[in-house]
C-alpha cells in the first residue's frame, strides 16, 4: 500500500525488480538536529500566537492552539524539504564469476595411449568426451552459481557450441598447440568480466610454454588453474618417418635408392624400415635403424628397390619396431618411380690404354642394361674402337651428343676438343641432365681442363691441377655416400667390407690419389668419399670422390684411376660394385627429363610453413619457347587435387621462375598446363617443425607446474566433483537502486499549500488578518 502511494507522489511505477523502498535525504541531518528543528517550530508556533489580542474564551484558546501546531508543522515540513527528501528503491545486480573451459582440439588428441577399461588402450579424445560426461553433474552444480565459457583451442583459441549434454567438441583437427596463447585469449574473452578460474582440459603438450608474462597476469589477477590431464602418464614414445626421397624415374633393373629419414621418437629397442611395392604387396628390402645419441633424434636409412619392366610403381615404407607406436598415421609414407625400359647410353673417352680404362671398359660391355661409345685417343688409326655403339669419330653436334645419358672423360687433354664440342657438352649437362664423371689421370685430367668451357664442371676451384697424396691411401666411404646407395661395395649395414680397413691387407690400398683438400671444393658439392693415409707420416684426410650438381645435371669426380687394383683376389665383385652405381646414378638425370619439353621444379622439395617455394620452369627448346605464353600460370593443388593457390611464371626466354610462400601443412602439387609443352608437375611439401604427430608423447609435468604456479589443482575423475569446493567466488555486485526526489514533487507543494492555507483560513476566523 505504502508503495503504491509513493509510487502515485513521485508520478512513476518502479521498474518490479525493484526491492525494499527506503527514504534518503541529500542533505541529511543528525537525530538531534531534527529534535532541536521541531522544538524551535513549536515554539515559534505557540509564540507567535500566545501573545495575540482578541477573546479568551475556550474556543479561542482551542483555535489559537491549532494554529499554533500548524505553524510548526508549515516549519517543520520547509525544513524537511529543504533537506532534500528522496525515496530509494533498492536493486542490486549481480555480476556472475565465470569459469573458462579450455578444451584442447588439437591432432595429438587422436593418438591412442589413454587407459580404458580392461587394461585396453583409447584415443585422448575419447577420454576427454568419458571425463566430460562423467563430470556433467559437477559442471551443472557450477553453473547454478557462475557462468561457465567452453572454449576450444590448439594453436589459437575459439568457442565451441553447447548443448543440454555439455559441448560439441568435433574432430580434434588442429595442426599445433599453443596452450600460452590459449590462455590469454580466454583471459581476453572475459572482457573485464570477474574470472573465477580457468579449467585446462589437455594433454599437456604446447608448442610454446606458458611464458612468465602469462602466469604473471594469472597472478595479478588472482586466477587458479585447474587441469586435467589426458593421455598416459609414462612416456610411451613415437617413431616417425620424416621423409622419404625417391628418384622420379630411374632404368629398369635399376637399384633405386629410397633414403628415408626416420625419427625414433624415444622409441627404444629394434626399429626396422622396410620397402613395400604396393601393387604386389613383396617386401624389396628391410633395414635397421641405428640408434645415436640414445634413442632420440633423427637418422637416415637408405633402402634400395629395383623392377624389371617399364612402367610406374608406388612404393611404400613403412616402420616395423617390436612394439606397438603411438601414432601409426605417420608410420609410413608412398612414393611413386617410373621405370624406363632402355639401355643407359654412356659415352667413354680414354687417353691412354692404362688398367682402369680396361676394366672399367669391360664392364660397361657386359653390363646388359649399358649401350656404349668407348673411344681411345691413343689408339692406332686401325685400331677398332669397342662397345656396342661404336663409333670412329667423336660426336660434333647437339643432335650426337645427345643420345648420351652419360659422359666419362678419363685421363684426356682437353685440346682433343673443340670449343664446339666442349660447349655442347657442357649444355649437355647443365640444360637437358645428362651425367658427367671424371676420373684422374697423371697426365691431363683435371690440369689441362683449366680455362676450358668444362673448367666449371669440377667440384672444385680452379687452378684445377692437383698434387698427388704421398703413400698409400685407404678410401673410406661417407653418410653422403650412404644417403645416394653408392660405395656399398658388400651386404652388410653399412655397405663397406671390412677388408679396406684392415692395415694388414696392401691390395685395397690406392696407391695413386690426387690429393683434393676439402677446402678447395665448391659450397655445392659434398664428398662421397674421403682417402685417408697410415702410419705417422700420413697426411690429412683429402676428397677421394666428389659430386655436384650443375644446372640439370650431376657431376662426378674420382680421384683415382686405381679401382682396379679391388679385384685381386676378390674378382669383379668389389669394381662392379663401385663403378655401376655411380653410372647408373648419374644417368638417371637425363632419364627424369627425357623427351619432356618442359620441366617444372619445386626448390627446395619440404619446407616450413611460411617459407617460399621456387618454381622453376625450363623449357627444353627454342621452337617450344616461341609458342608458349610469355607468363605461364601454374597452379598448386593439394593432396586431393583440389586447387589452393595460382602463381604466375614471368618468362625470360627459356626460363621462367618465381616463388610461392607457403602457409598451412600438407602435400602439394605445383602444375602448369600449356599446349606448347605439356602437362608439368613438380611435388613439395610443407611440414611443419613442431607437427603434433612428430612428438606425441603428452606432458602431465607442465600442466602439474602450471596448476601449482596459479594457486590451482591438476584433478583427475575422481577428485573432479571437489571443484566446485575450491573455485573462488569473484561475483560483483552492482547497486542499481533508483532514487526519486520528494521535495520538488507536486504533492510536497500541495501540502505545504494546504498547511498555509488552513492557517490563513483559522486567523480570518479569529479576524487576526
Amino acid at each position: 500500500m505504502m508503495r503504491t502511494l509513493v509510487e502515485w507522489i513521485v508520478g512513476e511505477r518502479m521498474p518490479a525488480d525493484t526491492g525494499a523502498m527506503g527514504f534518503v535525504f541529500e542533505r541529511p541531518m543528525p537525530g538531534w538536529a531534527w529534535f532541536l528543528v521541531v522544538i524551535a517550530a513549536i515554539a515559534i508556533g505557540v509564540w507567535s500566537y500566545r501573545r495575540l489580542s482578541g477573546s479568551t474564551n475556550r474556543t479561542t484558546r482551542a483555535m489559537r492552539g491549532f494554529l499554533a501546531s500548524v505553524r510548526a508543522s508549515v516549519l517543520v515540513l520547509a525544513a524537511l524539504l529543504i533537506s532534500g527528501p528522496s525515496v530509494r528503491f533498492e536493486r542490486m545486480r549481480v555480476e556472475r564469476d565465470r569459469v573458462e573451459m579450455l578444451v584442447d582440439r588439437s591432432r595429438s588428441l587422436a593418438i591412442e595411449d589413454a587407459p580404458a577399461q580392461g587394461g585396453a588402450r583409447t584415443s585422448r579424445d575419447a577420454q576427454l568426451s568419458s571425463l566430460l560426461a562423467a563430470a556433467r553433474p559437477t559442471l551443472e552444480e557450477v553453473a547454478r552459481a557462475k557462468d561457465l565459457d567452453y572454449v576450444g583451442f590448439a594453436a589459437g583459441a575459439f568457442s565451441l557450441a553447447t548443448e543440454a549434454s555439455g559441448p560439441v567438441l568435433g574432430e580434434p583437427t588442429g595442426e599445433r598447440t599453443d596452450l600460452d596463447g590459449a590462455i590469454r585469449q580466454a583471459l581476453a574473452r572475459a572482457a573485464g568480466r570477474p574470472v573465477s578460474a580457468i579449467v585446462v582440459y589437455s594433454d599437456g603438450r604446447s608448442a610454446t610454454p606458458v611464458s612468465p608474462d602469462t602466469l604473471r597476469m594469472l597472478e595479478r589477477d588472482s586466477v587458479p588453474v585447474f587441469t586435467v590431464a589426458l593421455g598416459a602418464d609414462e612416456r610411451v614414445g613415437d617413431a616417425a618417418i620424416v621423409s622419404a626421397t625417391v628418384p622420379p624415374r630411374a632404368f629398369v633393373r635399376d637399384r633405386v635408392p629410397v633414403e628415408v629419414r626416420v625419427d625414433r621418437g624415444g622409441i627404444a629397442g629394434k626399429l626396422e624400415v622396410r620397402l613395400v611395392d604396393m601393387a604386389t604387396g613383396g617386401e624389396l628390402a628391410r633395414r635397421e635403424v641405428p640408434q645415436v645419441d640414445g634413442v632420440s633424434g633423427e637418422q637416415s636409412v637408405v633402402l634400395d628397390g629395383s623392377f624389371d619392366a617399364a612402367g610406374a610403381r608406388t612404393w611404400r615404407v613403412e616402420l616395423v619396431s617390436e612394439r606397438a607406436d603411438l601414432v601409426r598415421e605417420n608410420d609410413a609414407r608412398e612414393s611413386s618411380v617410373e621405370f624406363i625400359d632402355r639401355a643407359l647410353r654412356v659415352l667413354y673417352v680414354e687417353g691412354t690404354s692404362r688398367w682402369e680404362y680396361r676394366y672399367l671398359k669391360n664392364l660397361l660391355l657386359r653390363e646388359k642394361d649399358v649401350d656404349s661409345s668407348i673411344m681411345l685417343l691413343s689408339a692406332d688409326r686401325d685400331f677398332a674402337q669397342e662397345g656396342n655403339m661404336p663409333i670412329a669419330r667423336l660426336p660434333r653436334t647437339k643432335e650426337e651428343f645427345a643420345k648420351y645419358d652419360l659422359f666419362i672423360l678419363g685421363d684426356v687433354p682437353s685440346g682433343f676438343f673443340s670449343p664446339e664440342q666442349l660447349a655442347v657438352i657442357r649444355g649437355e649437362v647443365g640444360e637437358r641432365g645428362a651425367g658427367l664423371l671424371w676420373i684422374a689421370g697423371e697426365r691431363s685430367t683435371p690440369a689441362s681442363w683449366d680455362g676450358t668451357a668444362l673448367a666449371d664442371l669440377f667440384p672444385f676451384r680452379p687452378p684445377l691441377a692437383l698434387e698427388t697424396r704421398a703413400g698409400l691411401s685407404m678410401m673410406k666411404p661417407t653418410d653422403a655416400a650412404t644417403r645416394l646407395g653408392l660405395l656399398r661395395l658388400s651386404d652388410d649395414d653399412d655397405g663397406w667390407p671390412d677388408v679396406f680397413t684392415d692395415d694388414a691387407l696392401s691390395w685395397p690400398r690406392l696407391r695413386y690419389m690426387q690429393s683434393l683438400p676439402r677446402s678447395k671444393l665448391k659450397p655445392t658439392a659434398e664428398v662421397l668419399a674421403e682417402a685417408e693415409g697410415s702410419g705417422a707420416a700420413a697426411e690429412e684426410p683429402s676428397a677421394a670422390i666428389a659430386r655436384m650438381r650443375f644446372g640439370a645435371g650431376e657431376v662426378v669426380f674420382v680421384a683415382t684411376d686405381e679401382i682396379w687394383r679391388w679385384r685381386y683376389g676378390q674378382g669383379e665383385r668389389y669394381p662392379e660394385r663401385f663403378w655401376v652405381p655411380i653410372v647408373r646414378l648419374l644417368a638417371r638425370e637425363s632419364i627424369v627429363q627425357d623427351d619432356a619439353r618442359a620441366v617444372l621444379t619445386a626448390s627446395p622439395a619440404r619446407v616450413a610453413p611460411g617459407d617460399s617455394v621456387m618454381l622453376s620452369l625450363r623449357i627444353a627448346d627454342e621452337e617450344t619457347a616461341r609458342q608458349s605464353p610469355q607468363v605461364v600460370p601454374v597452379e598448386i593443388r593439394a593432396a586431393d587435387g583440389t586447387p589452393v593457390a595460382r602463381v604466375d611464371l614471368p618468362r625470360d626466354g627459356g626460363e621462367a621462375t618465381a616463388a610461392f610462400p607457403t602457409e598451412r601443412a600438407g602435400a602439394y602439387e605445383a602444375v602448369a598446363e600449356d599446349p606448347a609443352f605439356g602437362r608439368v608437375s613438380a611435388a613439395f611439401e610443407v611440414v611443419r617443425q613442431d607437427d603434433e604427430l612428430r612428438r606425441g608423447d603428452t606432458d602431465h609435468a607442465a600442466l602439474a607446474d602450471l596448476a601449482r604456479r596459479t594457486g590451482g589443482r591438476t584433478l583427475d575423475a575422481a577428485s573432479f566433483a571437489t571443484l566446485p569446493s575450491l573455485l573462488p567466488q569473484r561475483a560483483r555486485e552492482t547497486d542499481e537502486s533508483i532514487s526519486r526526489t520528494l521535495w520538488d514533487t507536486p504533492f510536497a507543494l500541495a501540502l505545504l499549500l494546504v498547511l498555509l492555507g488552513i492557517e490563513w483560513t483559522g486567523r480570518r476566523m479569529l479576524r487576526l488578518v
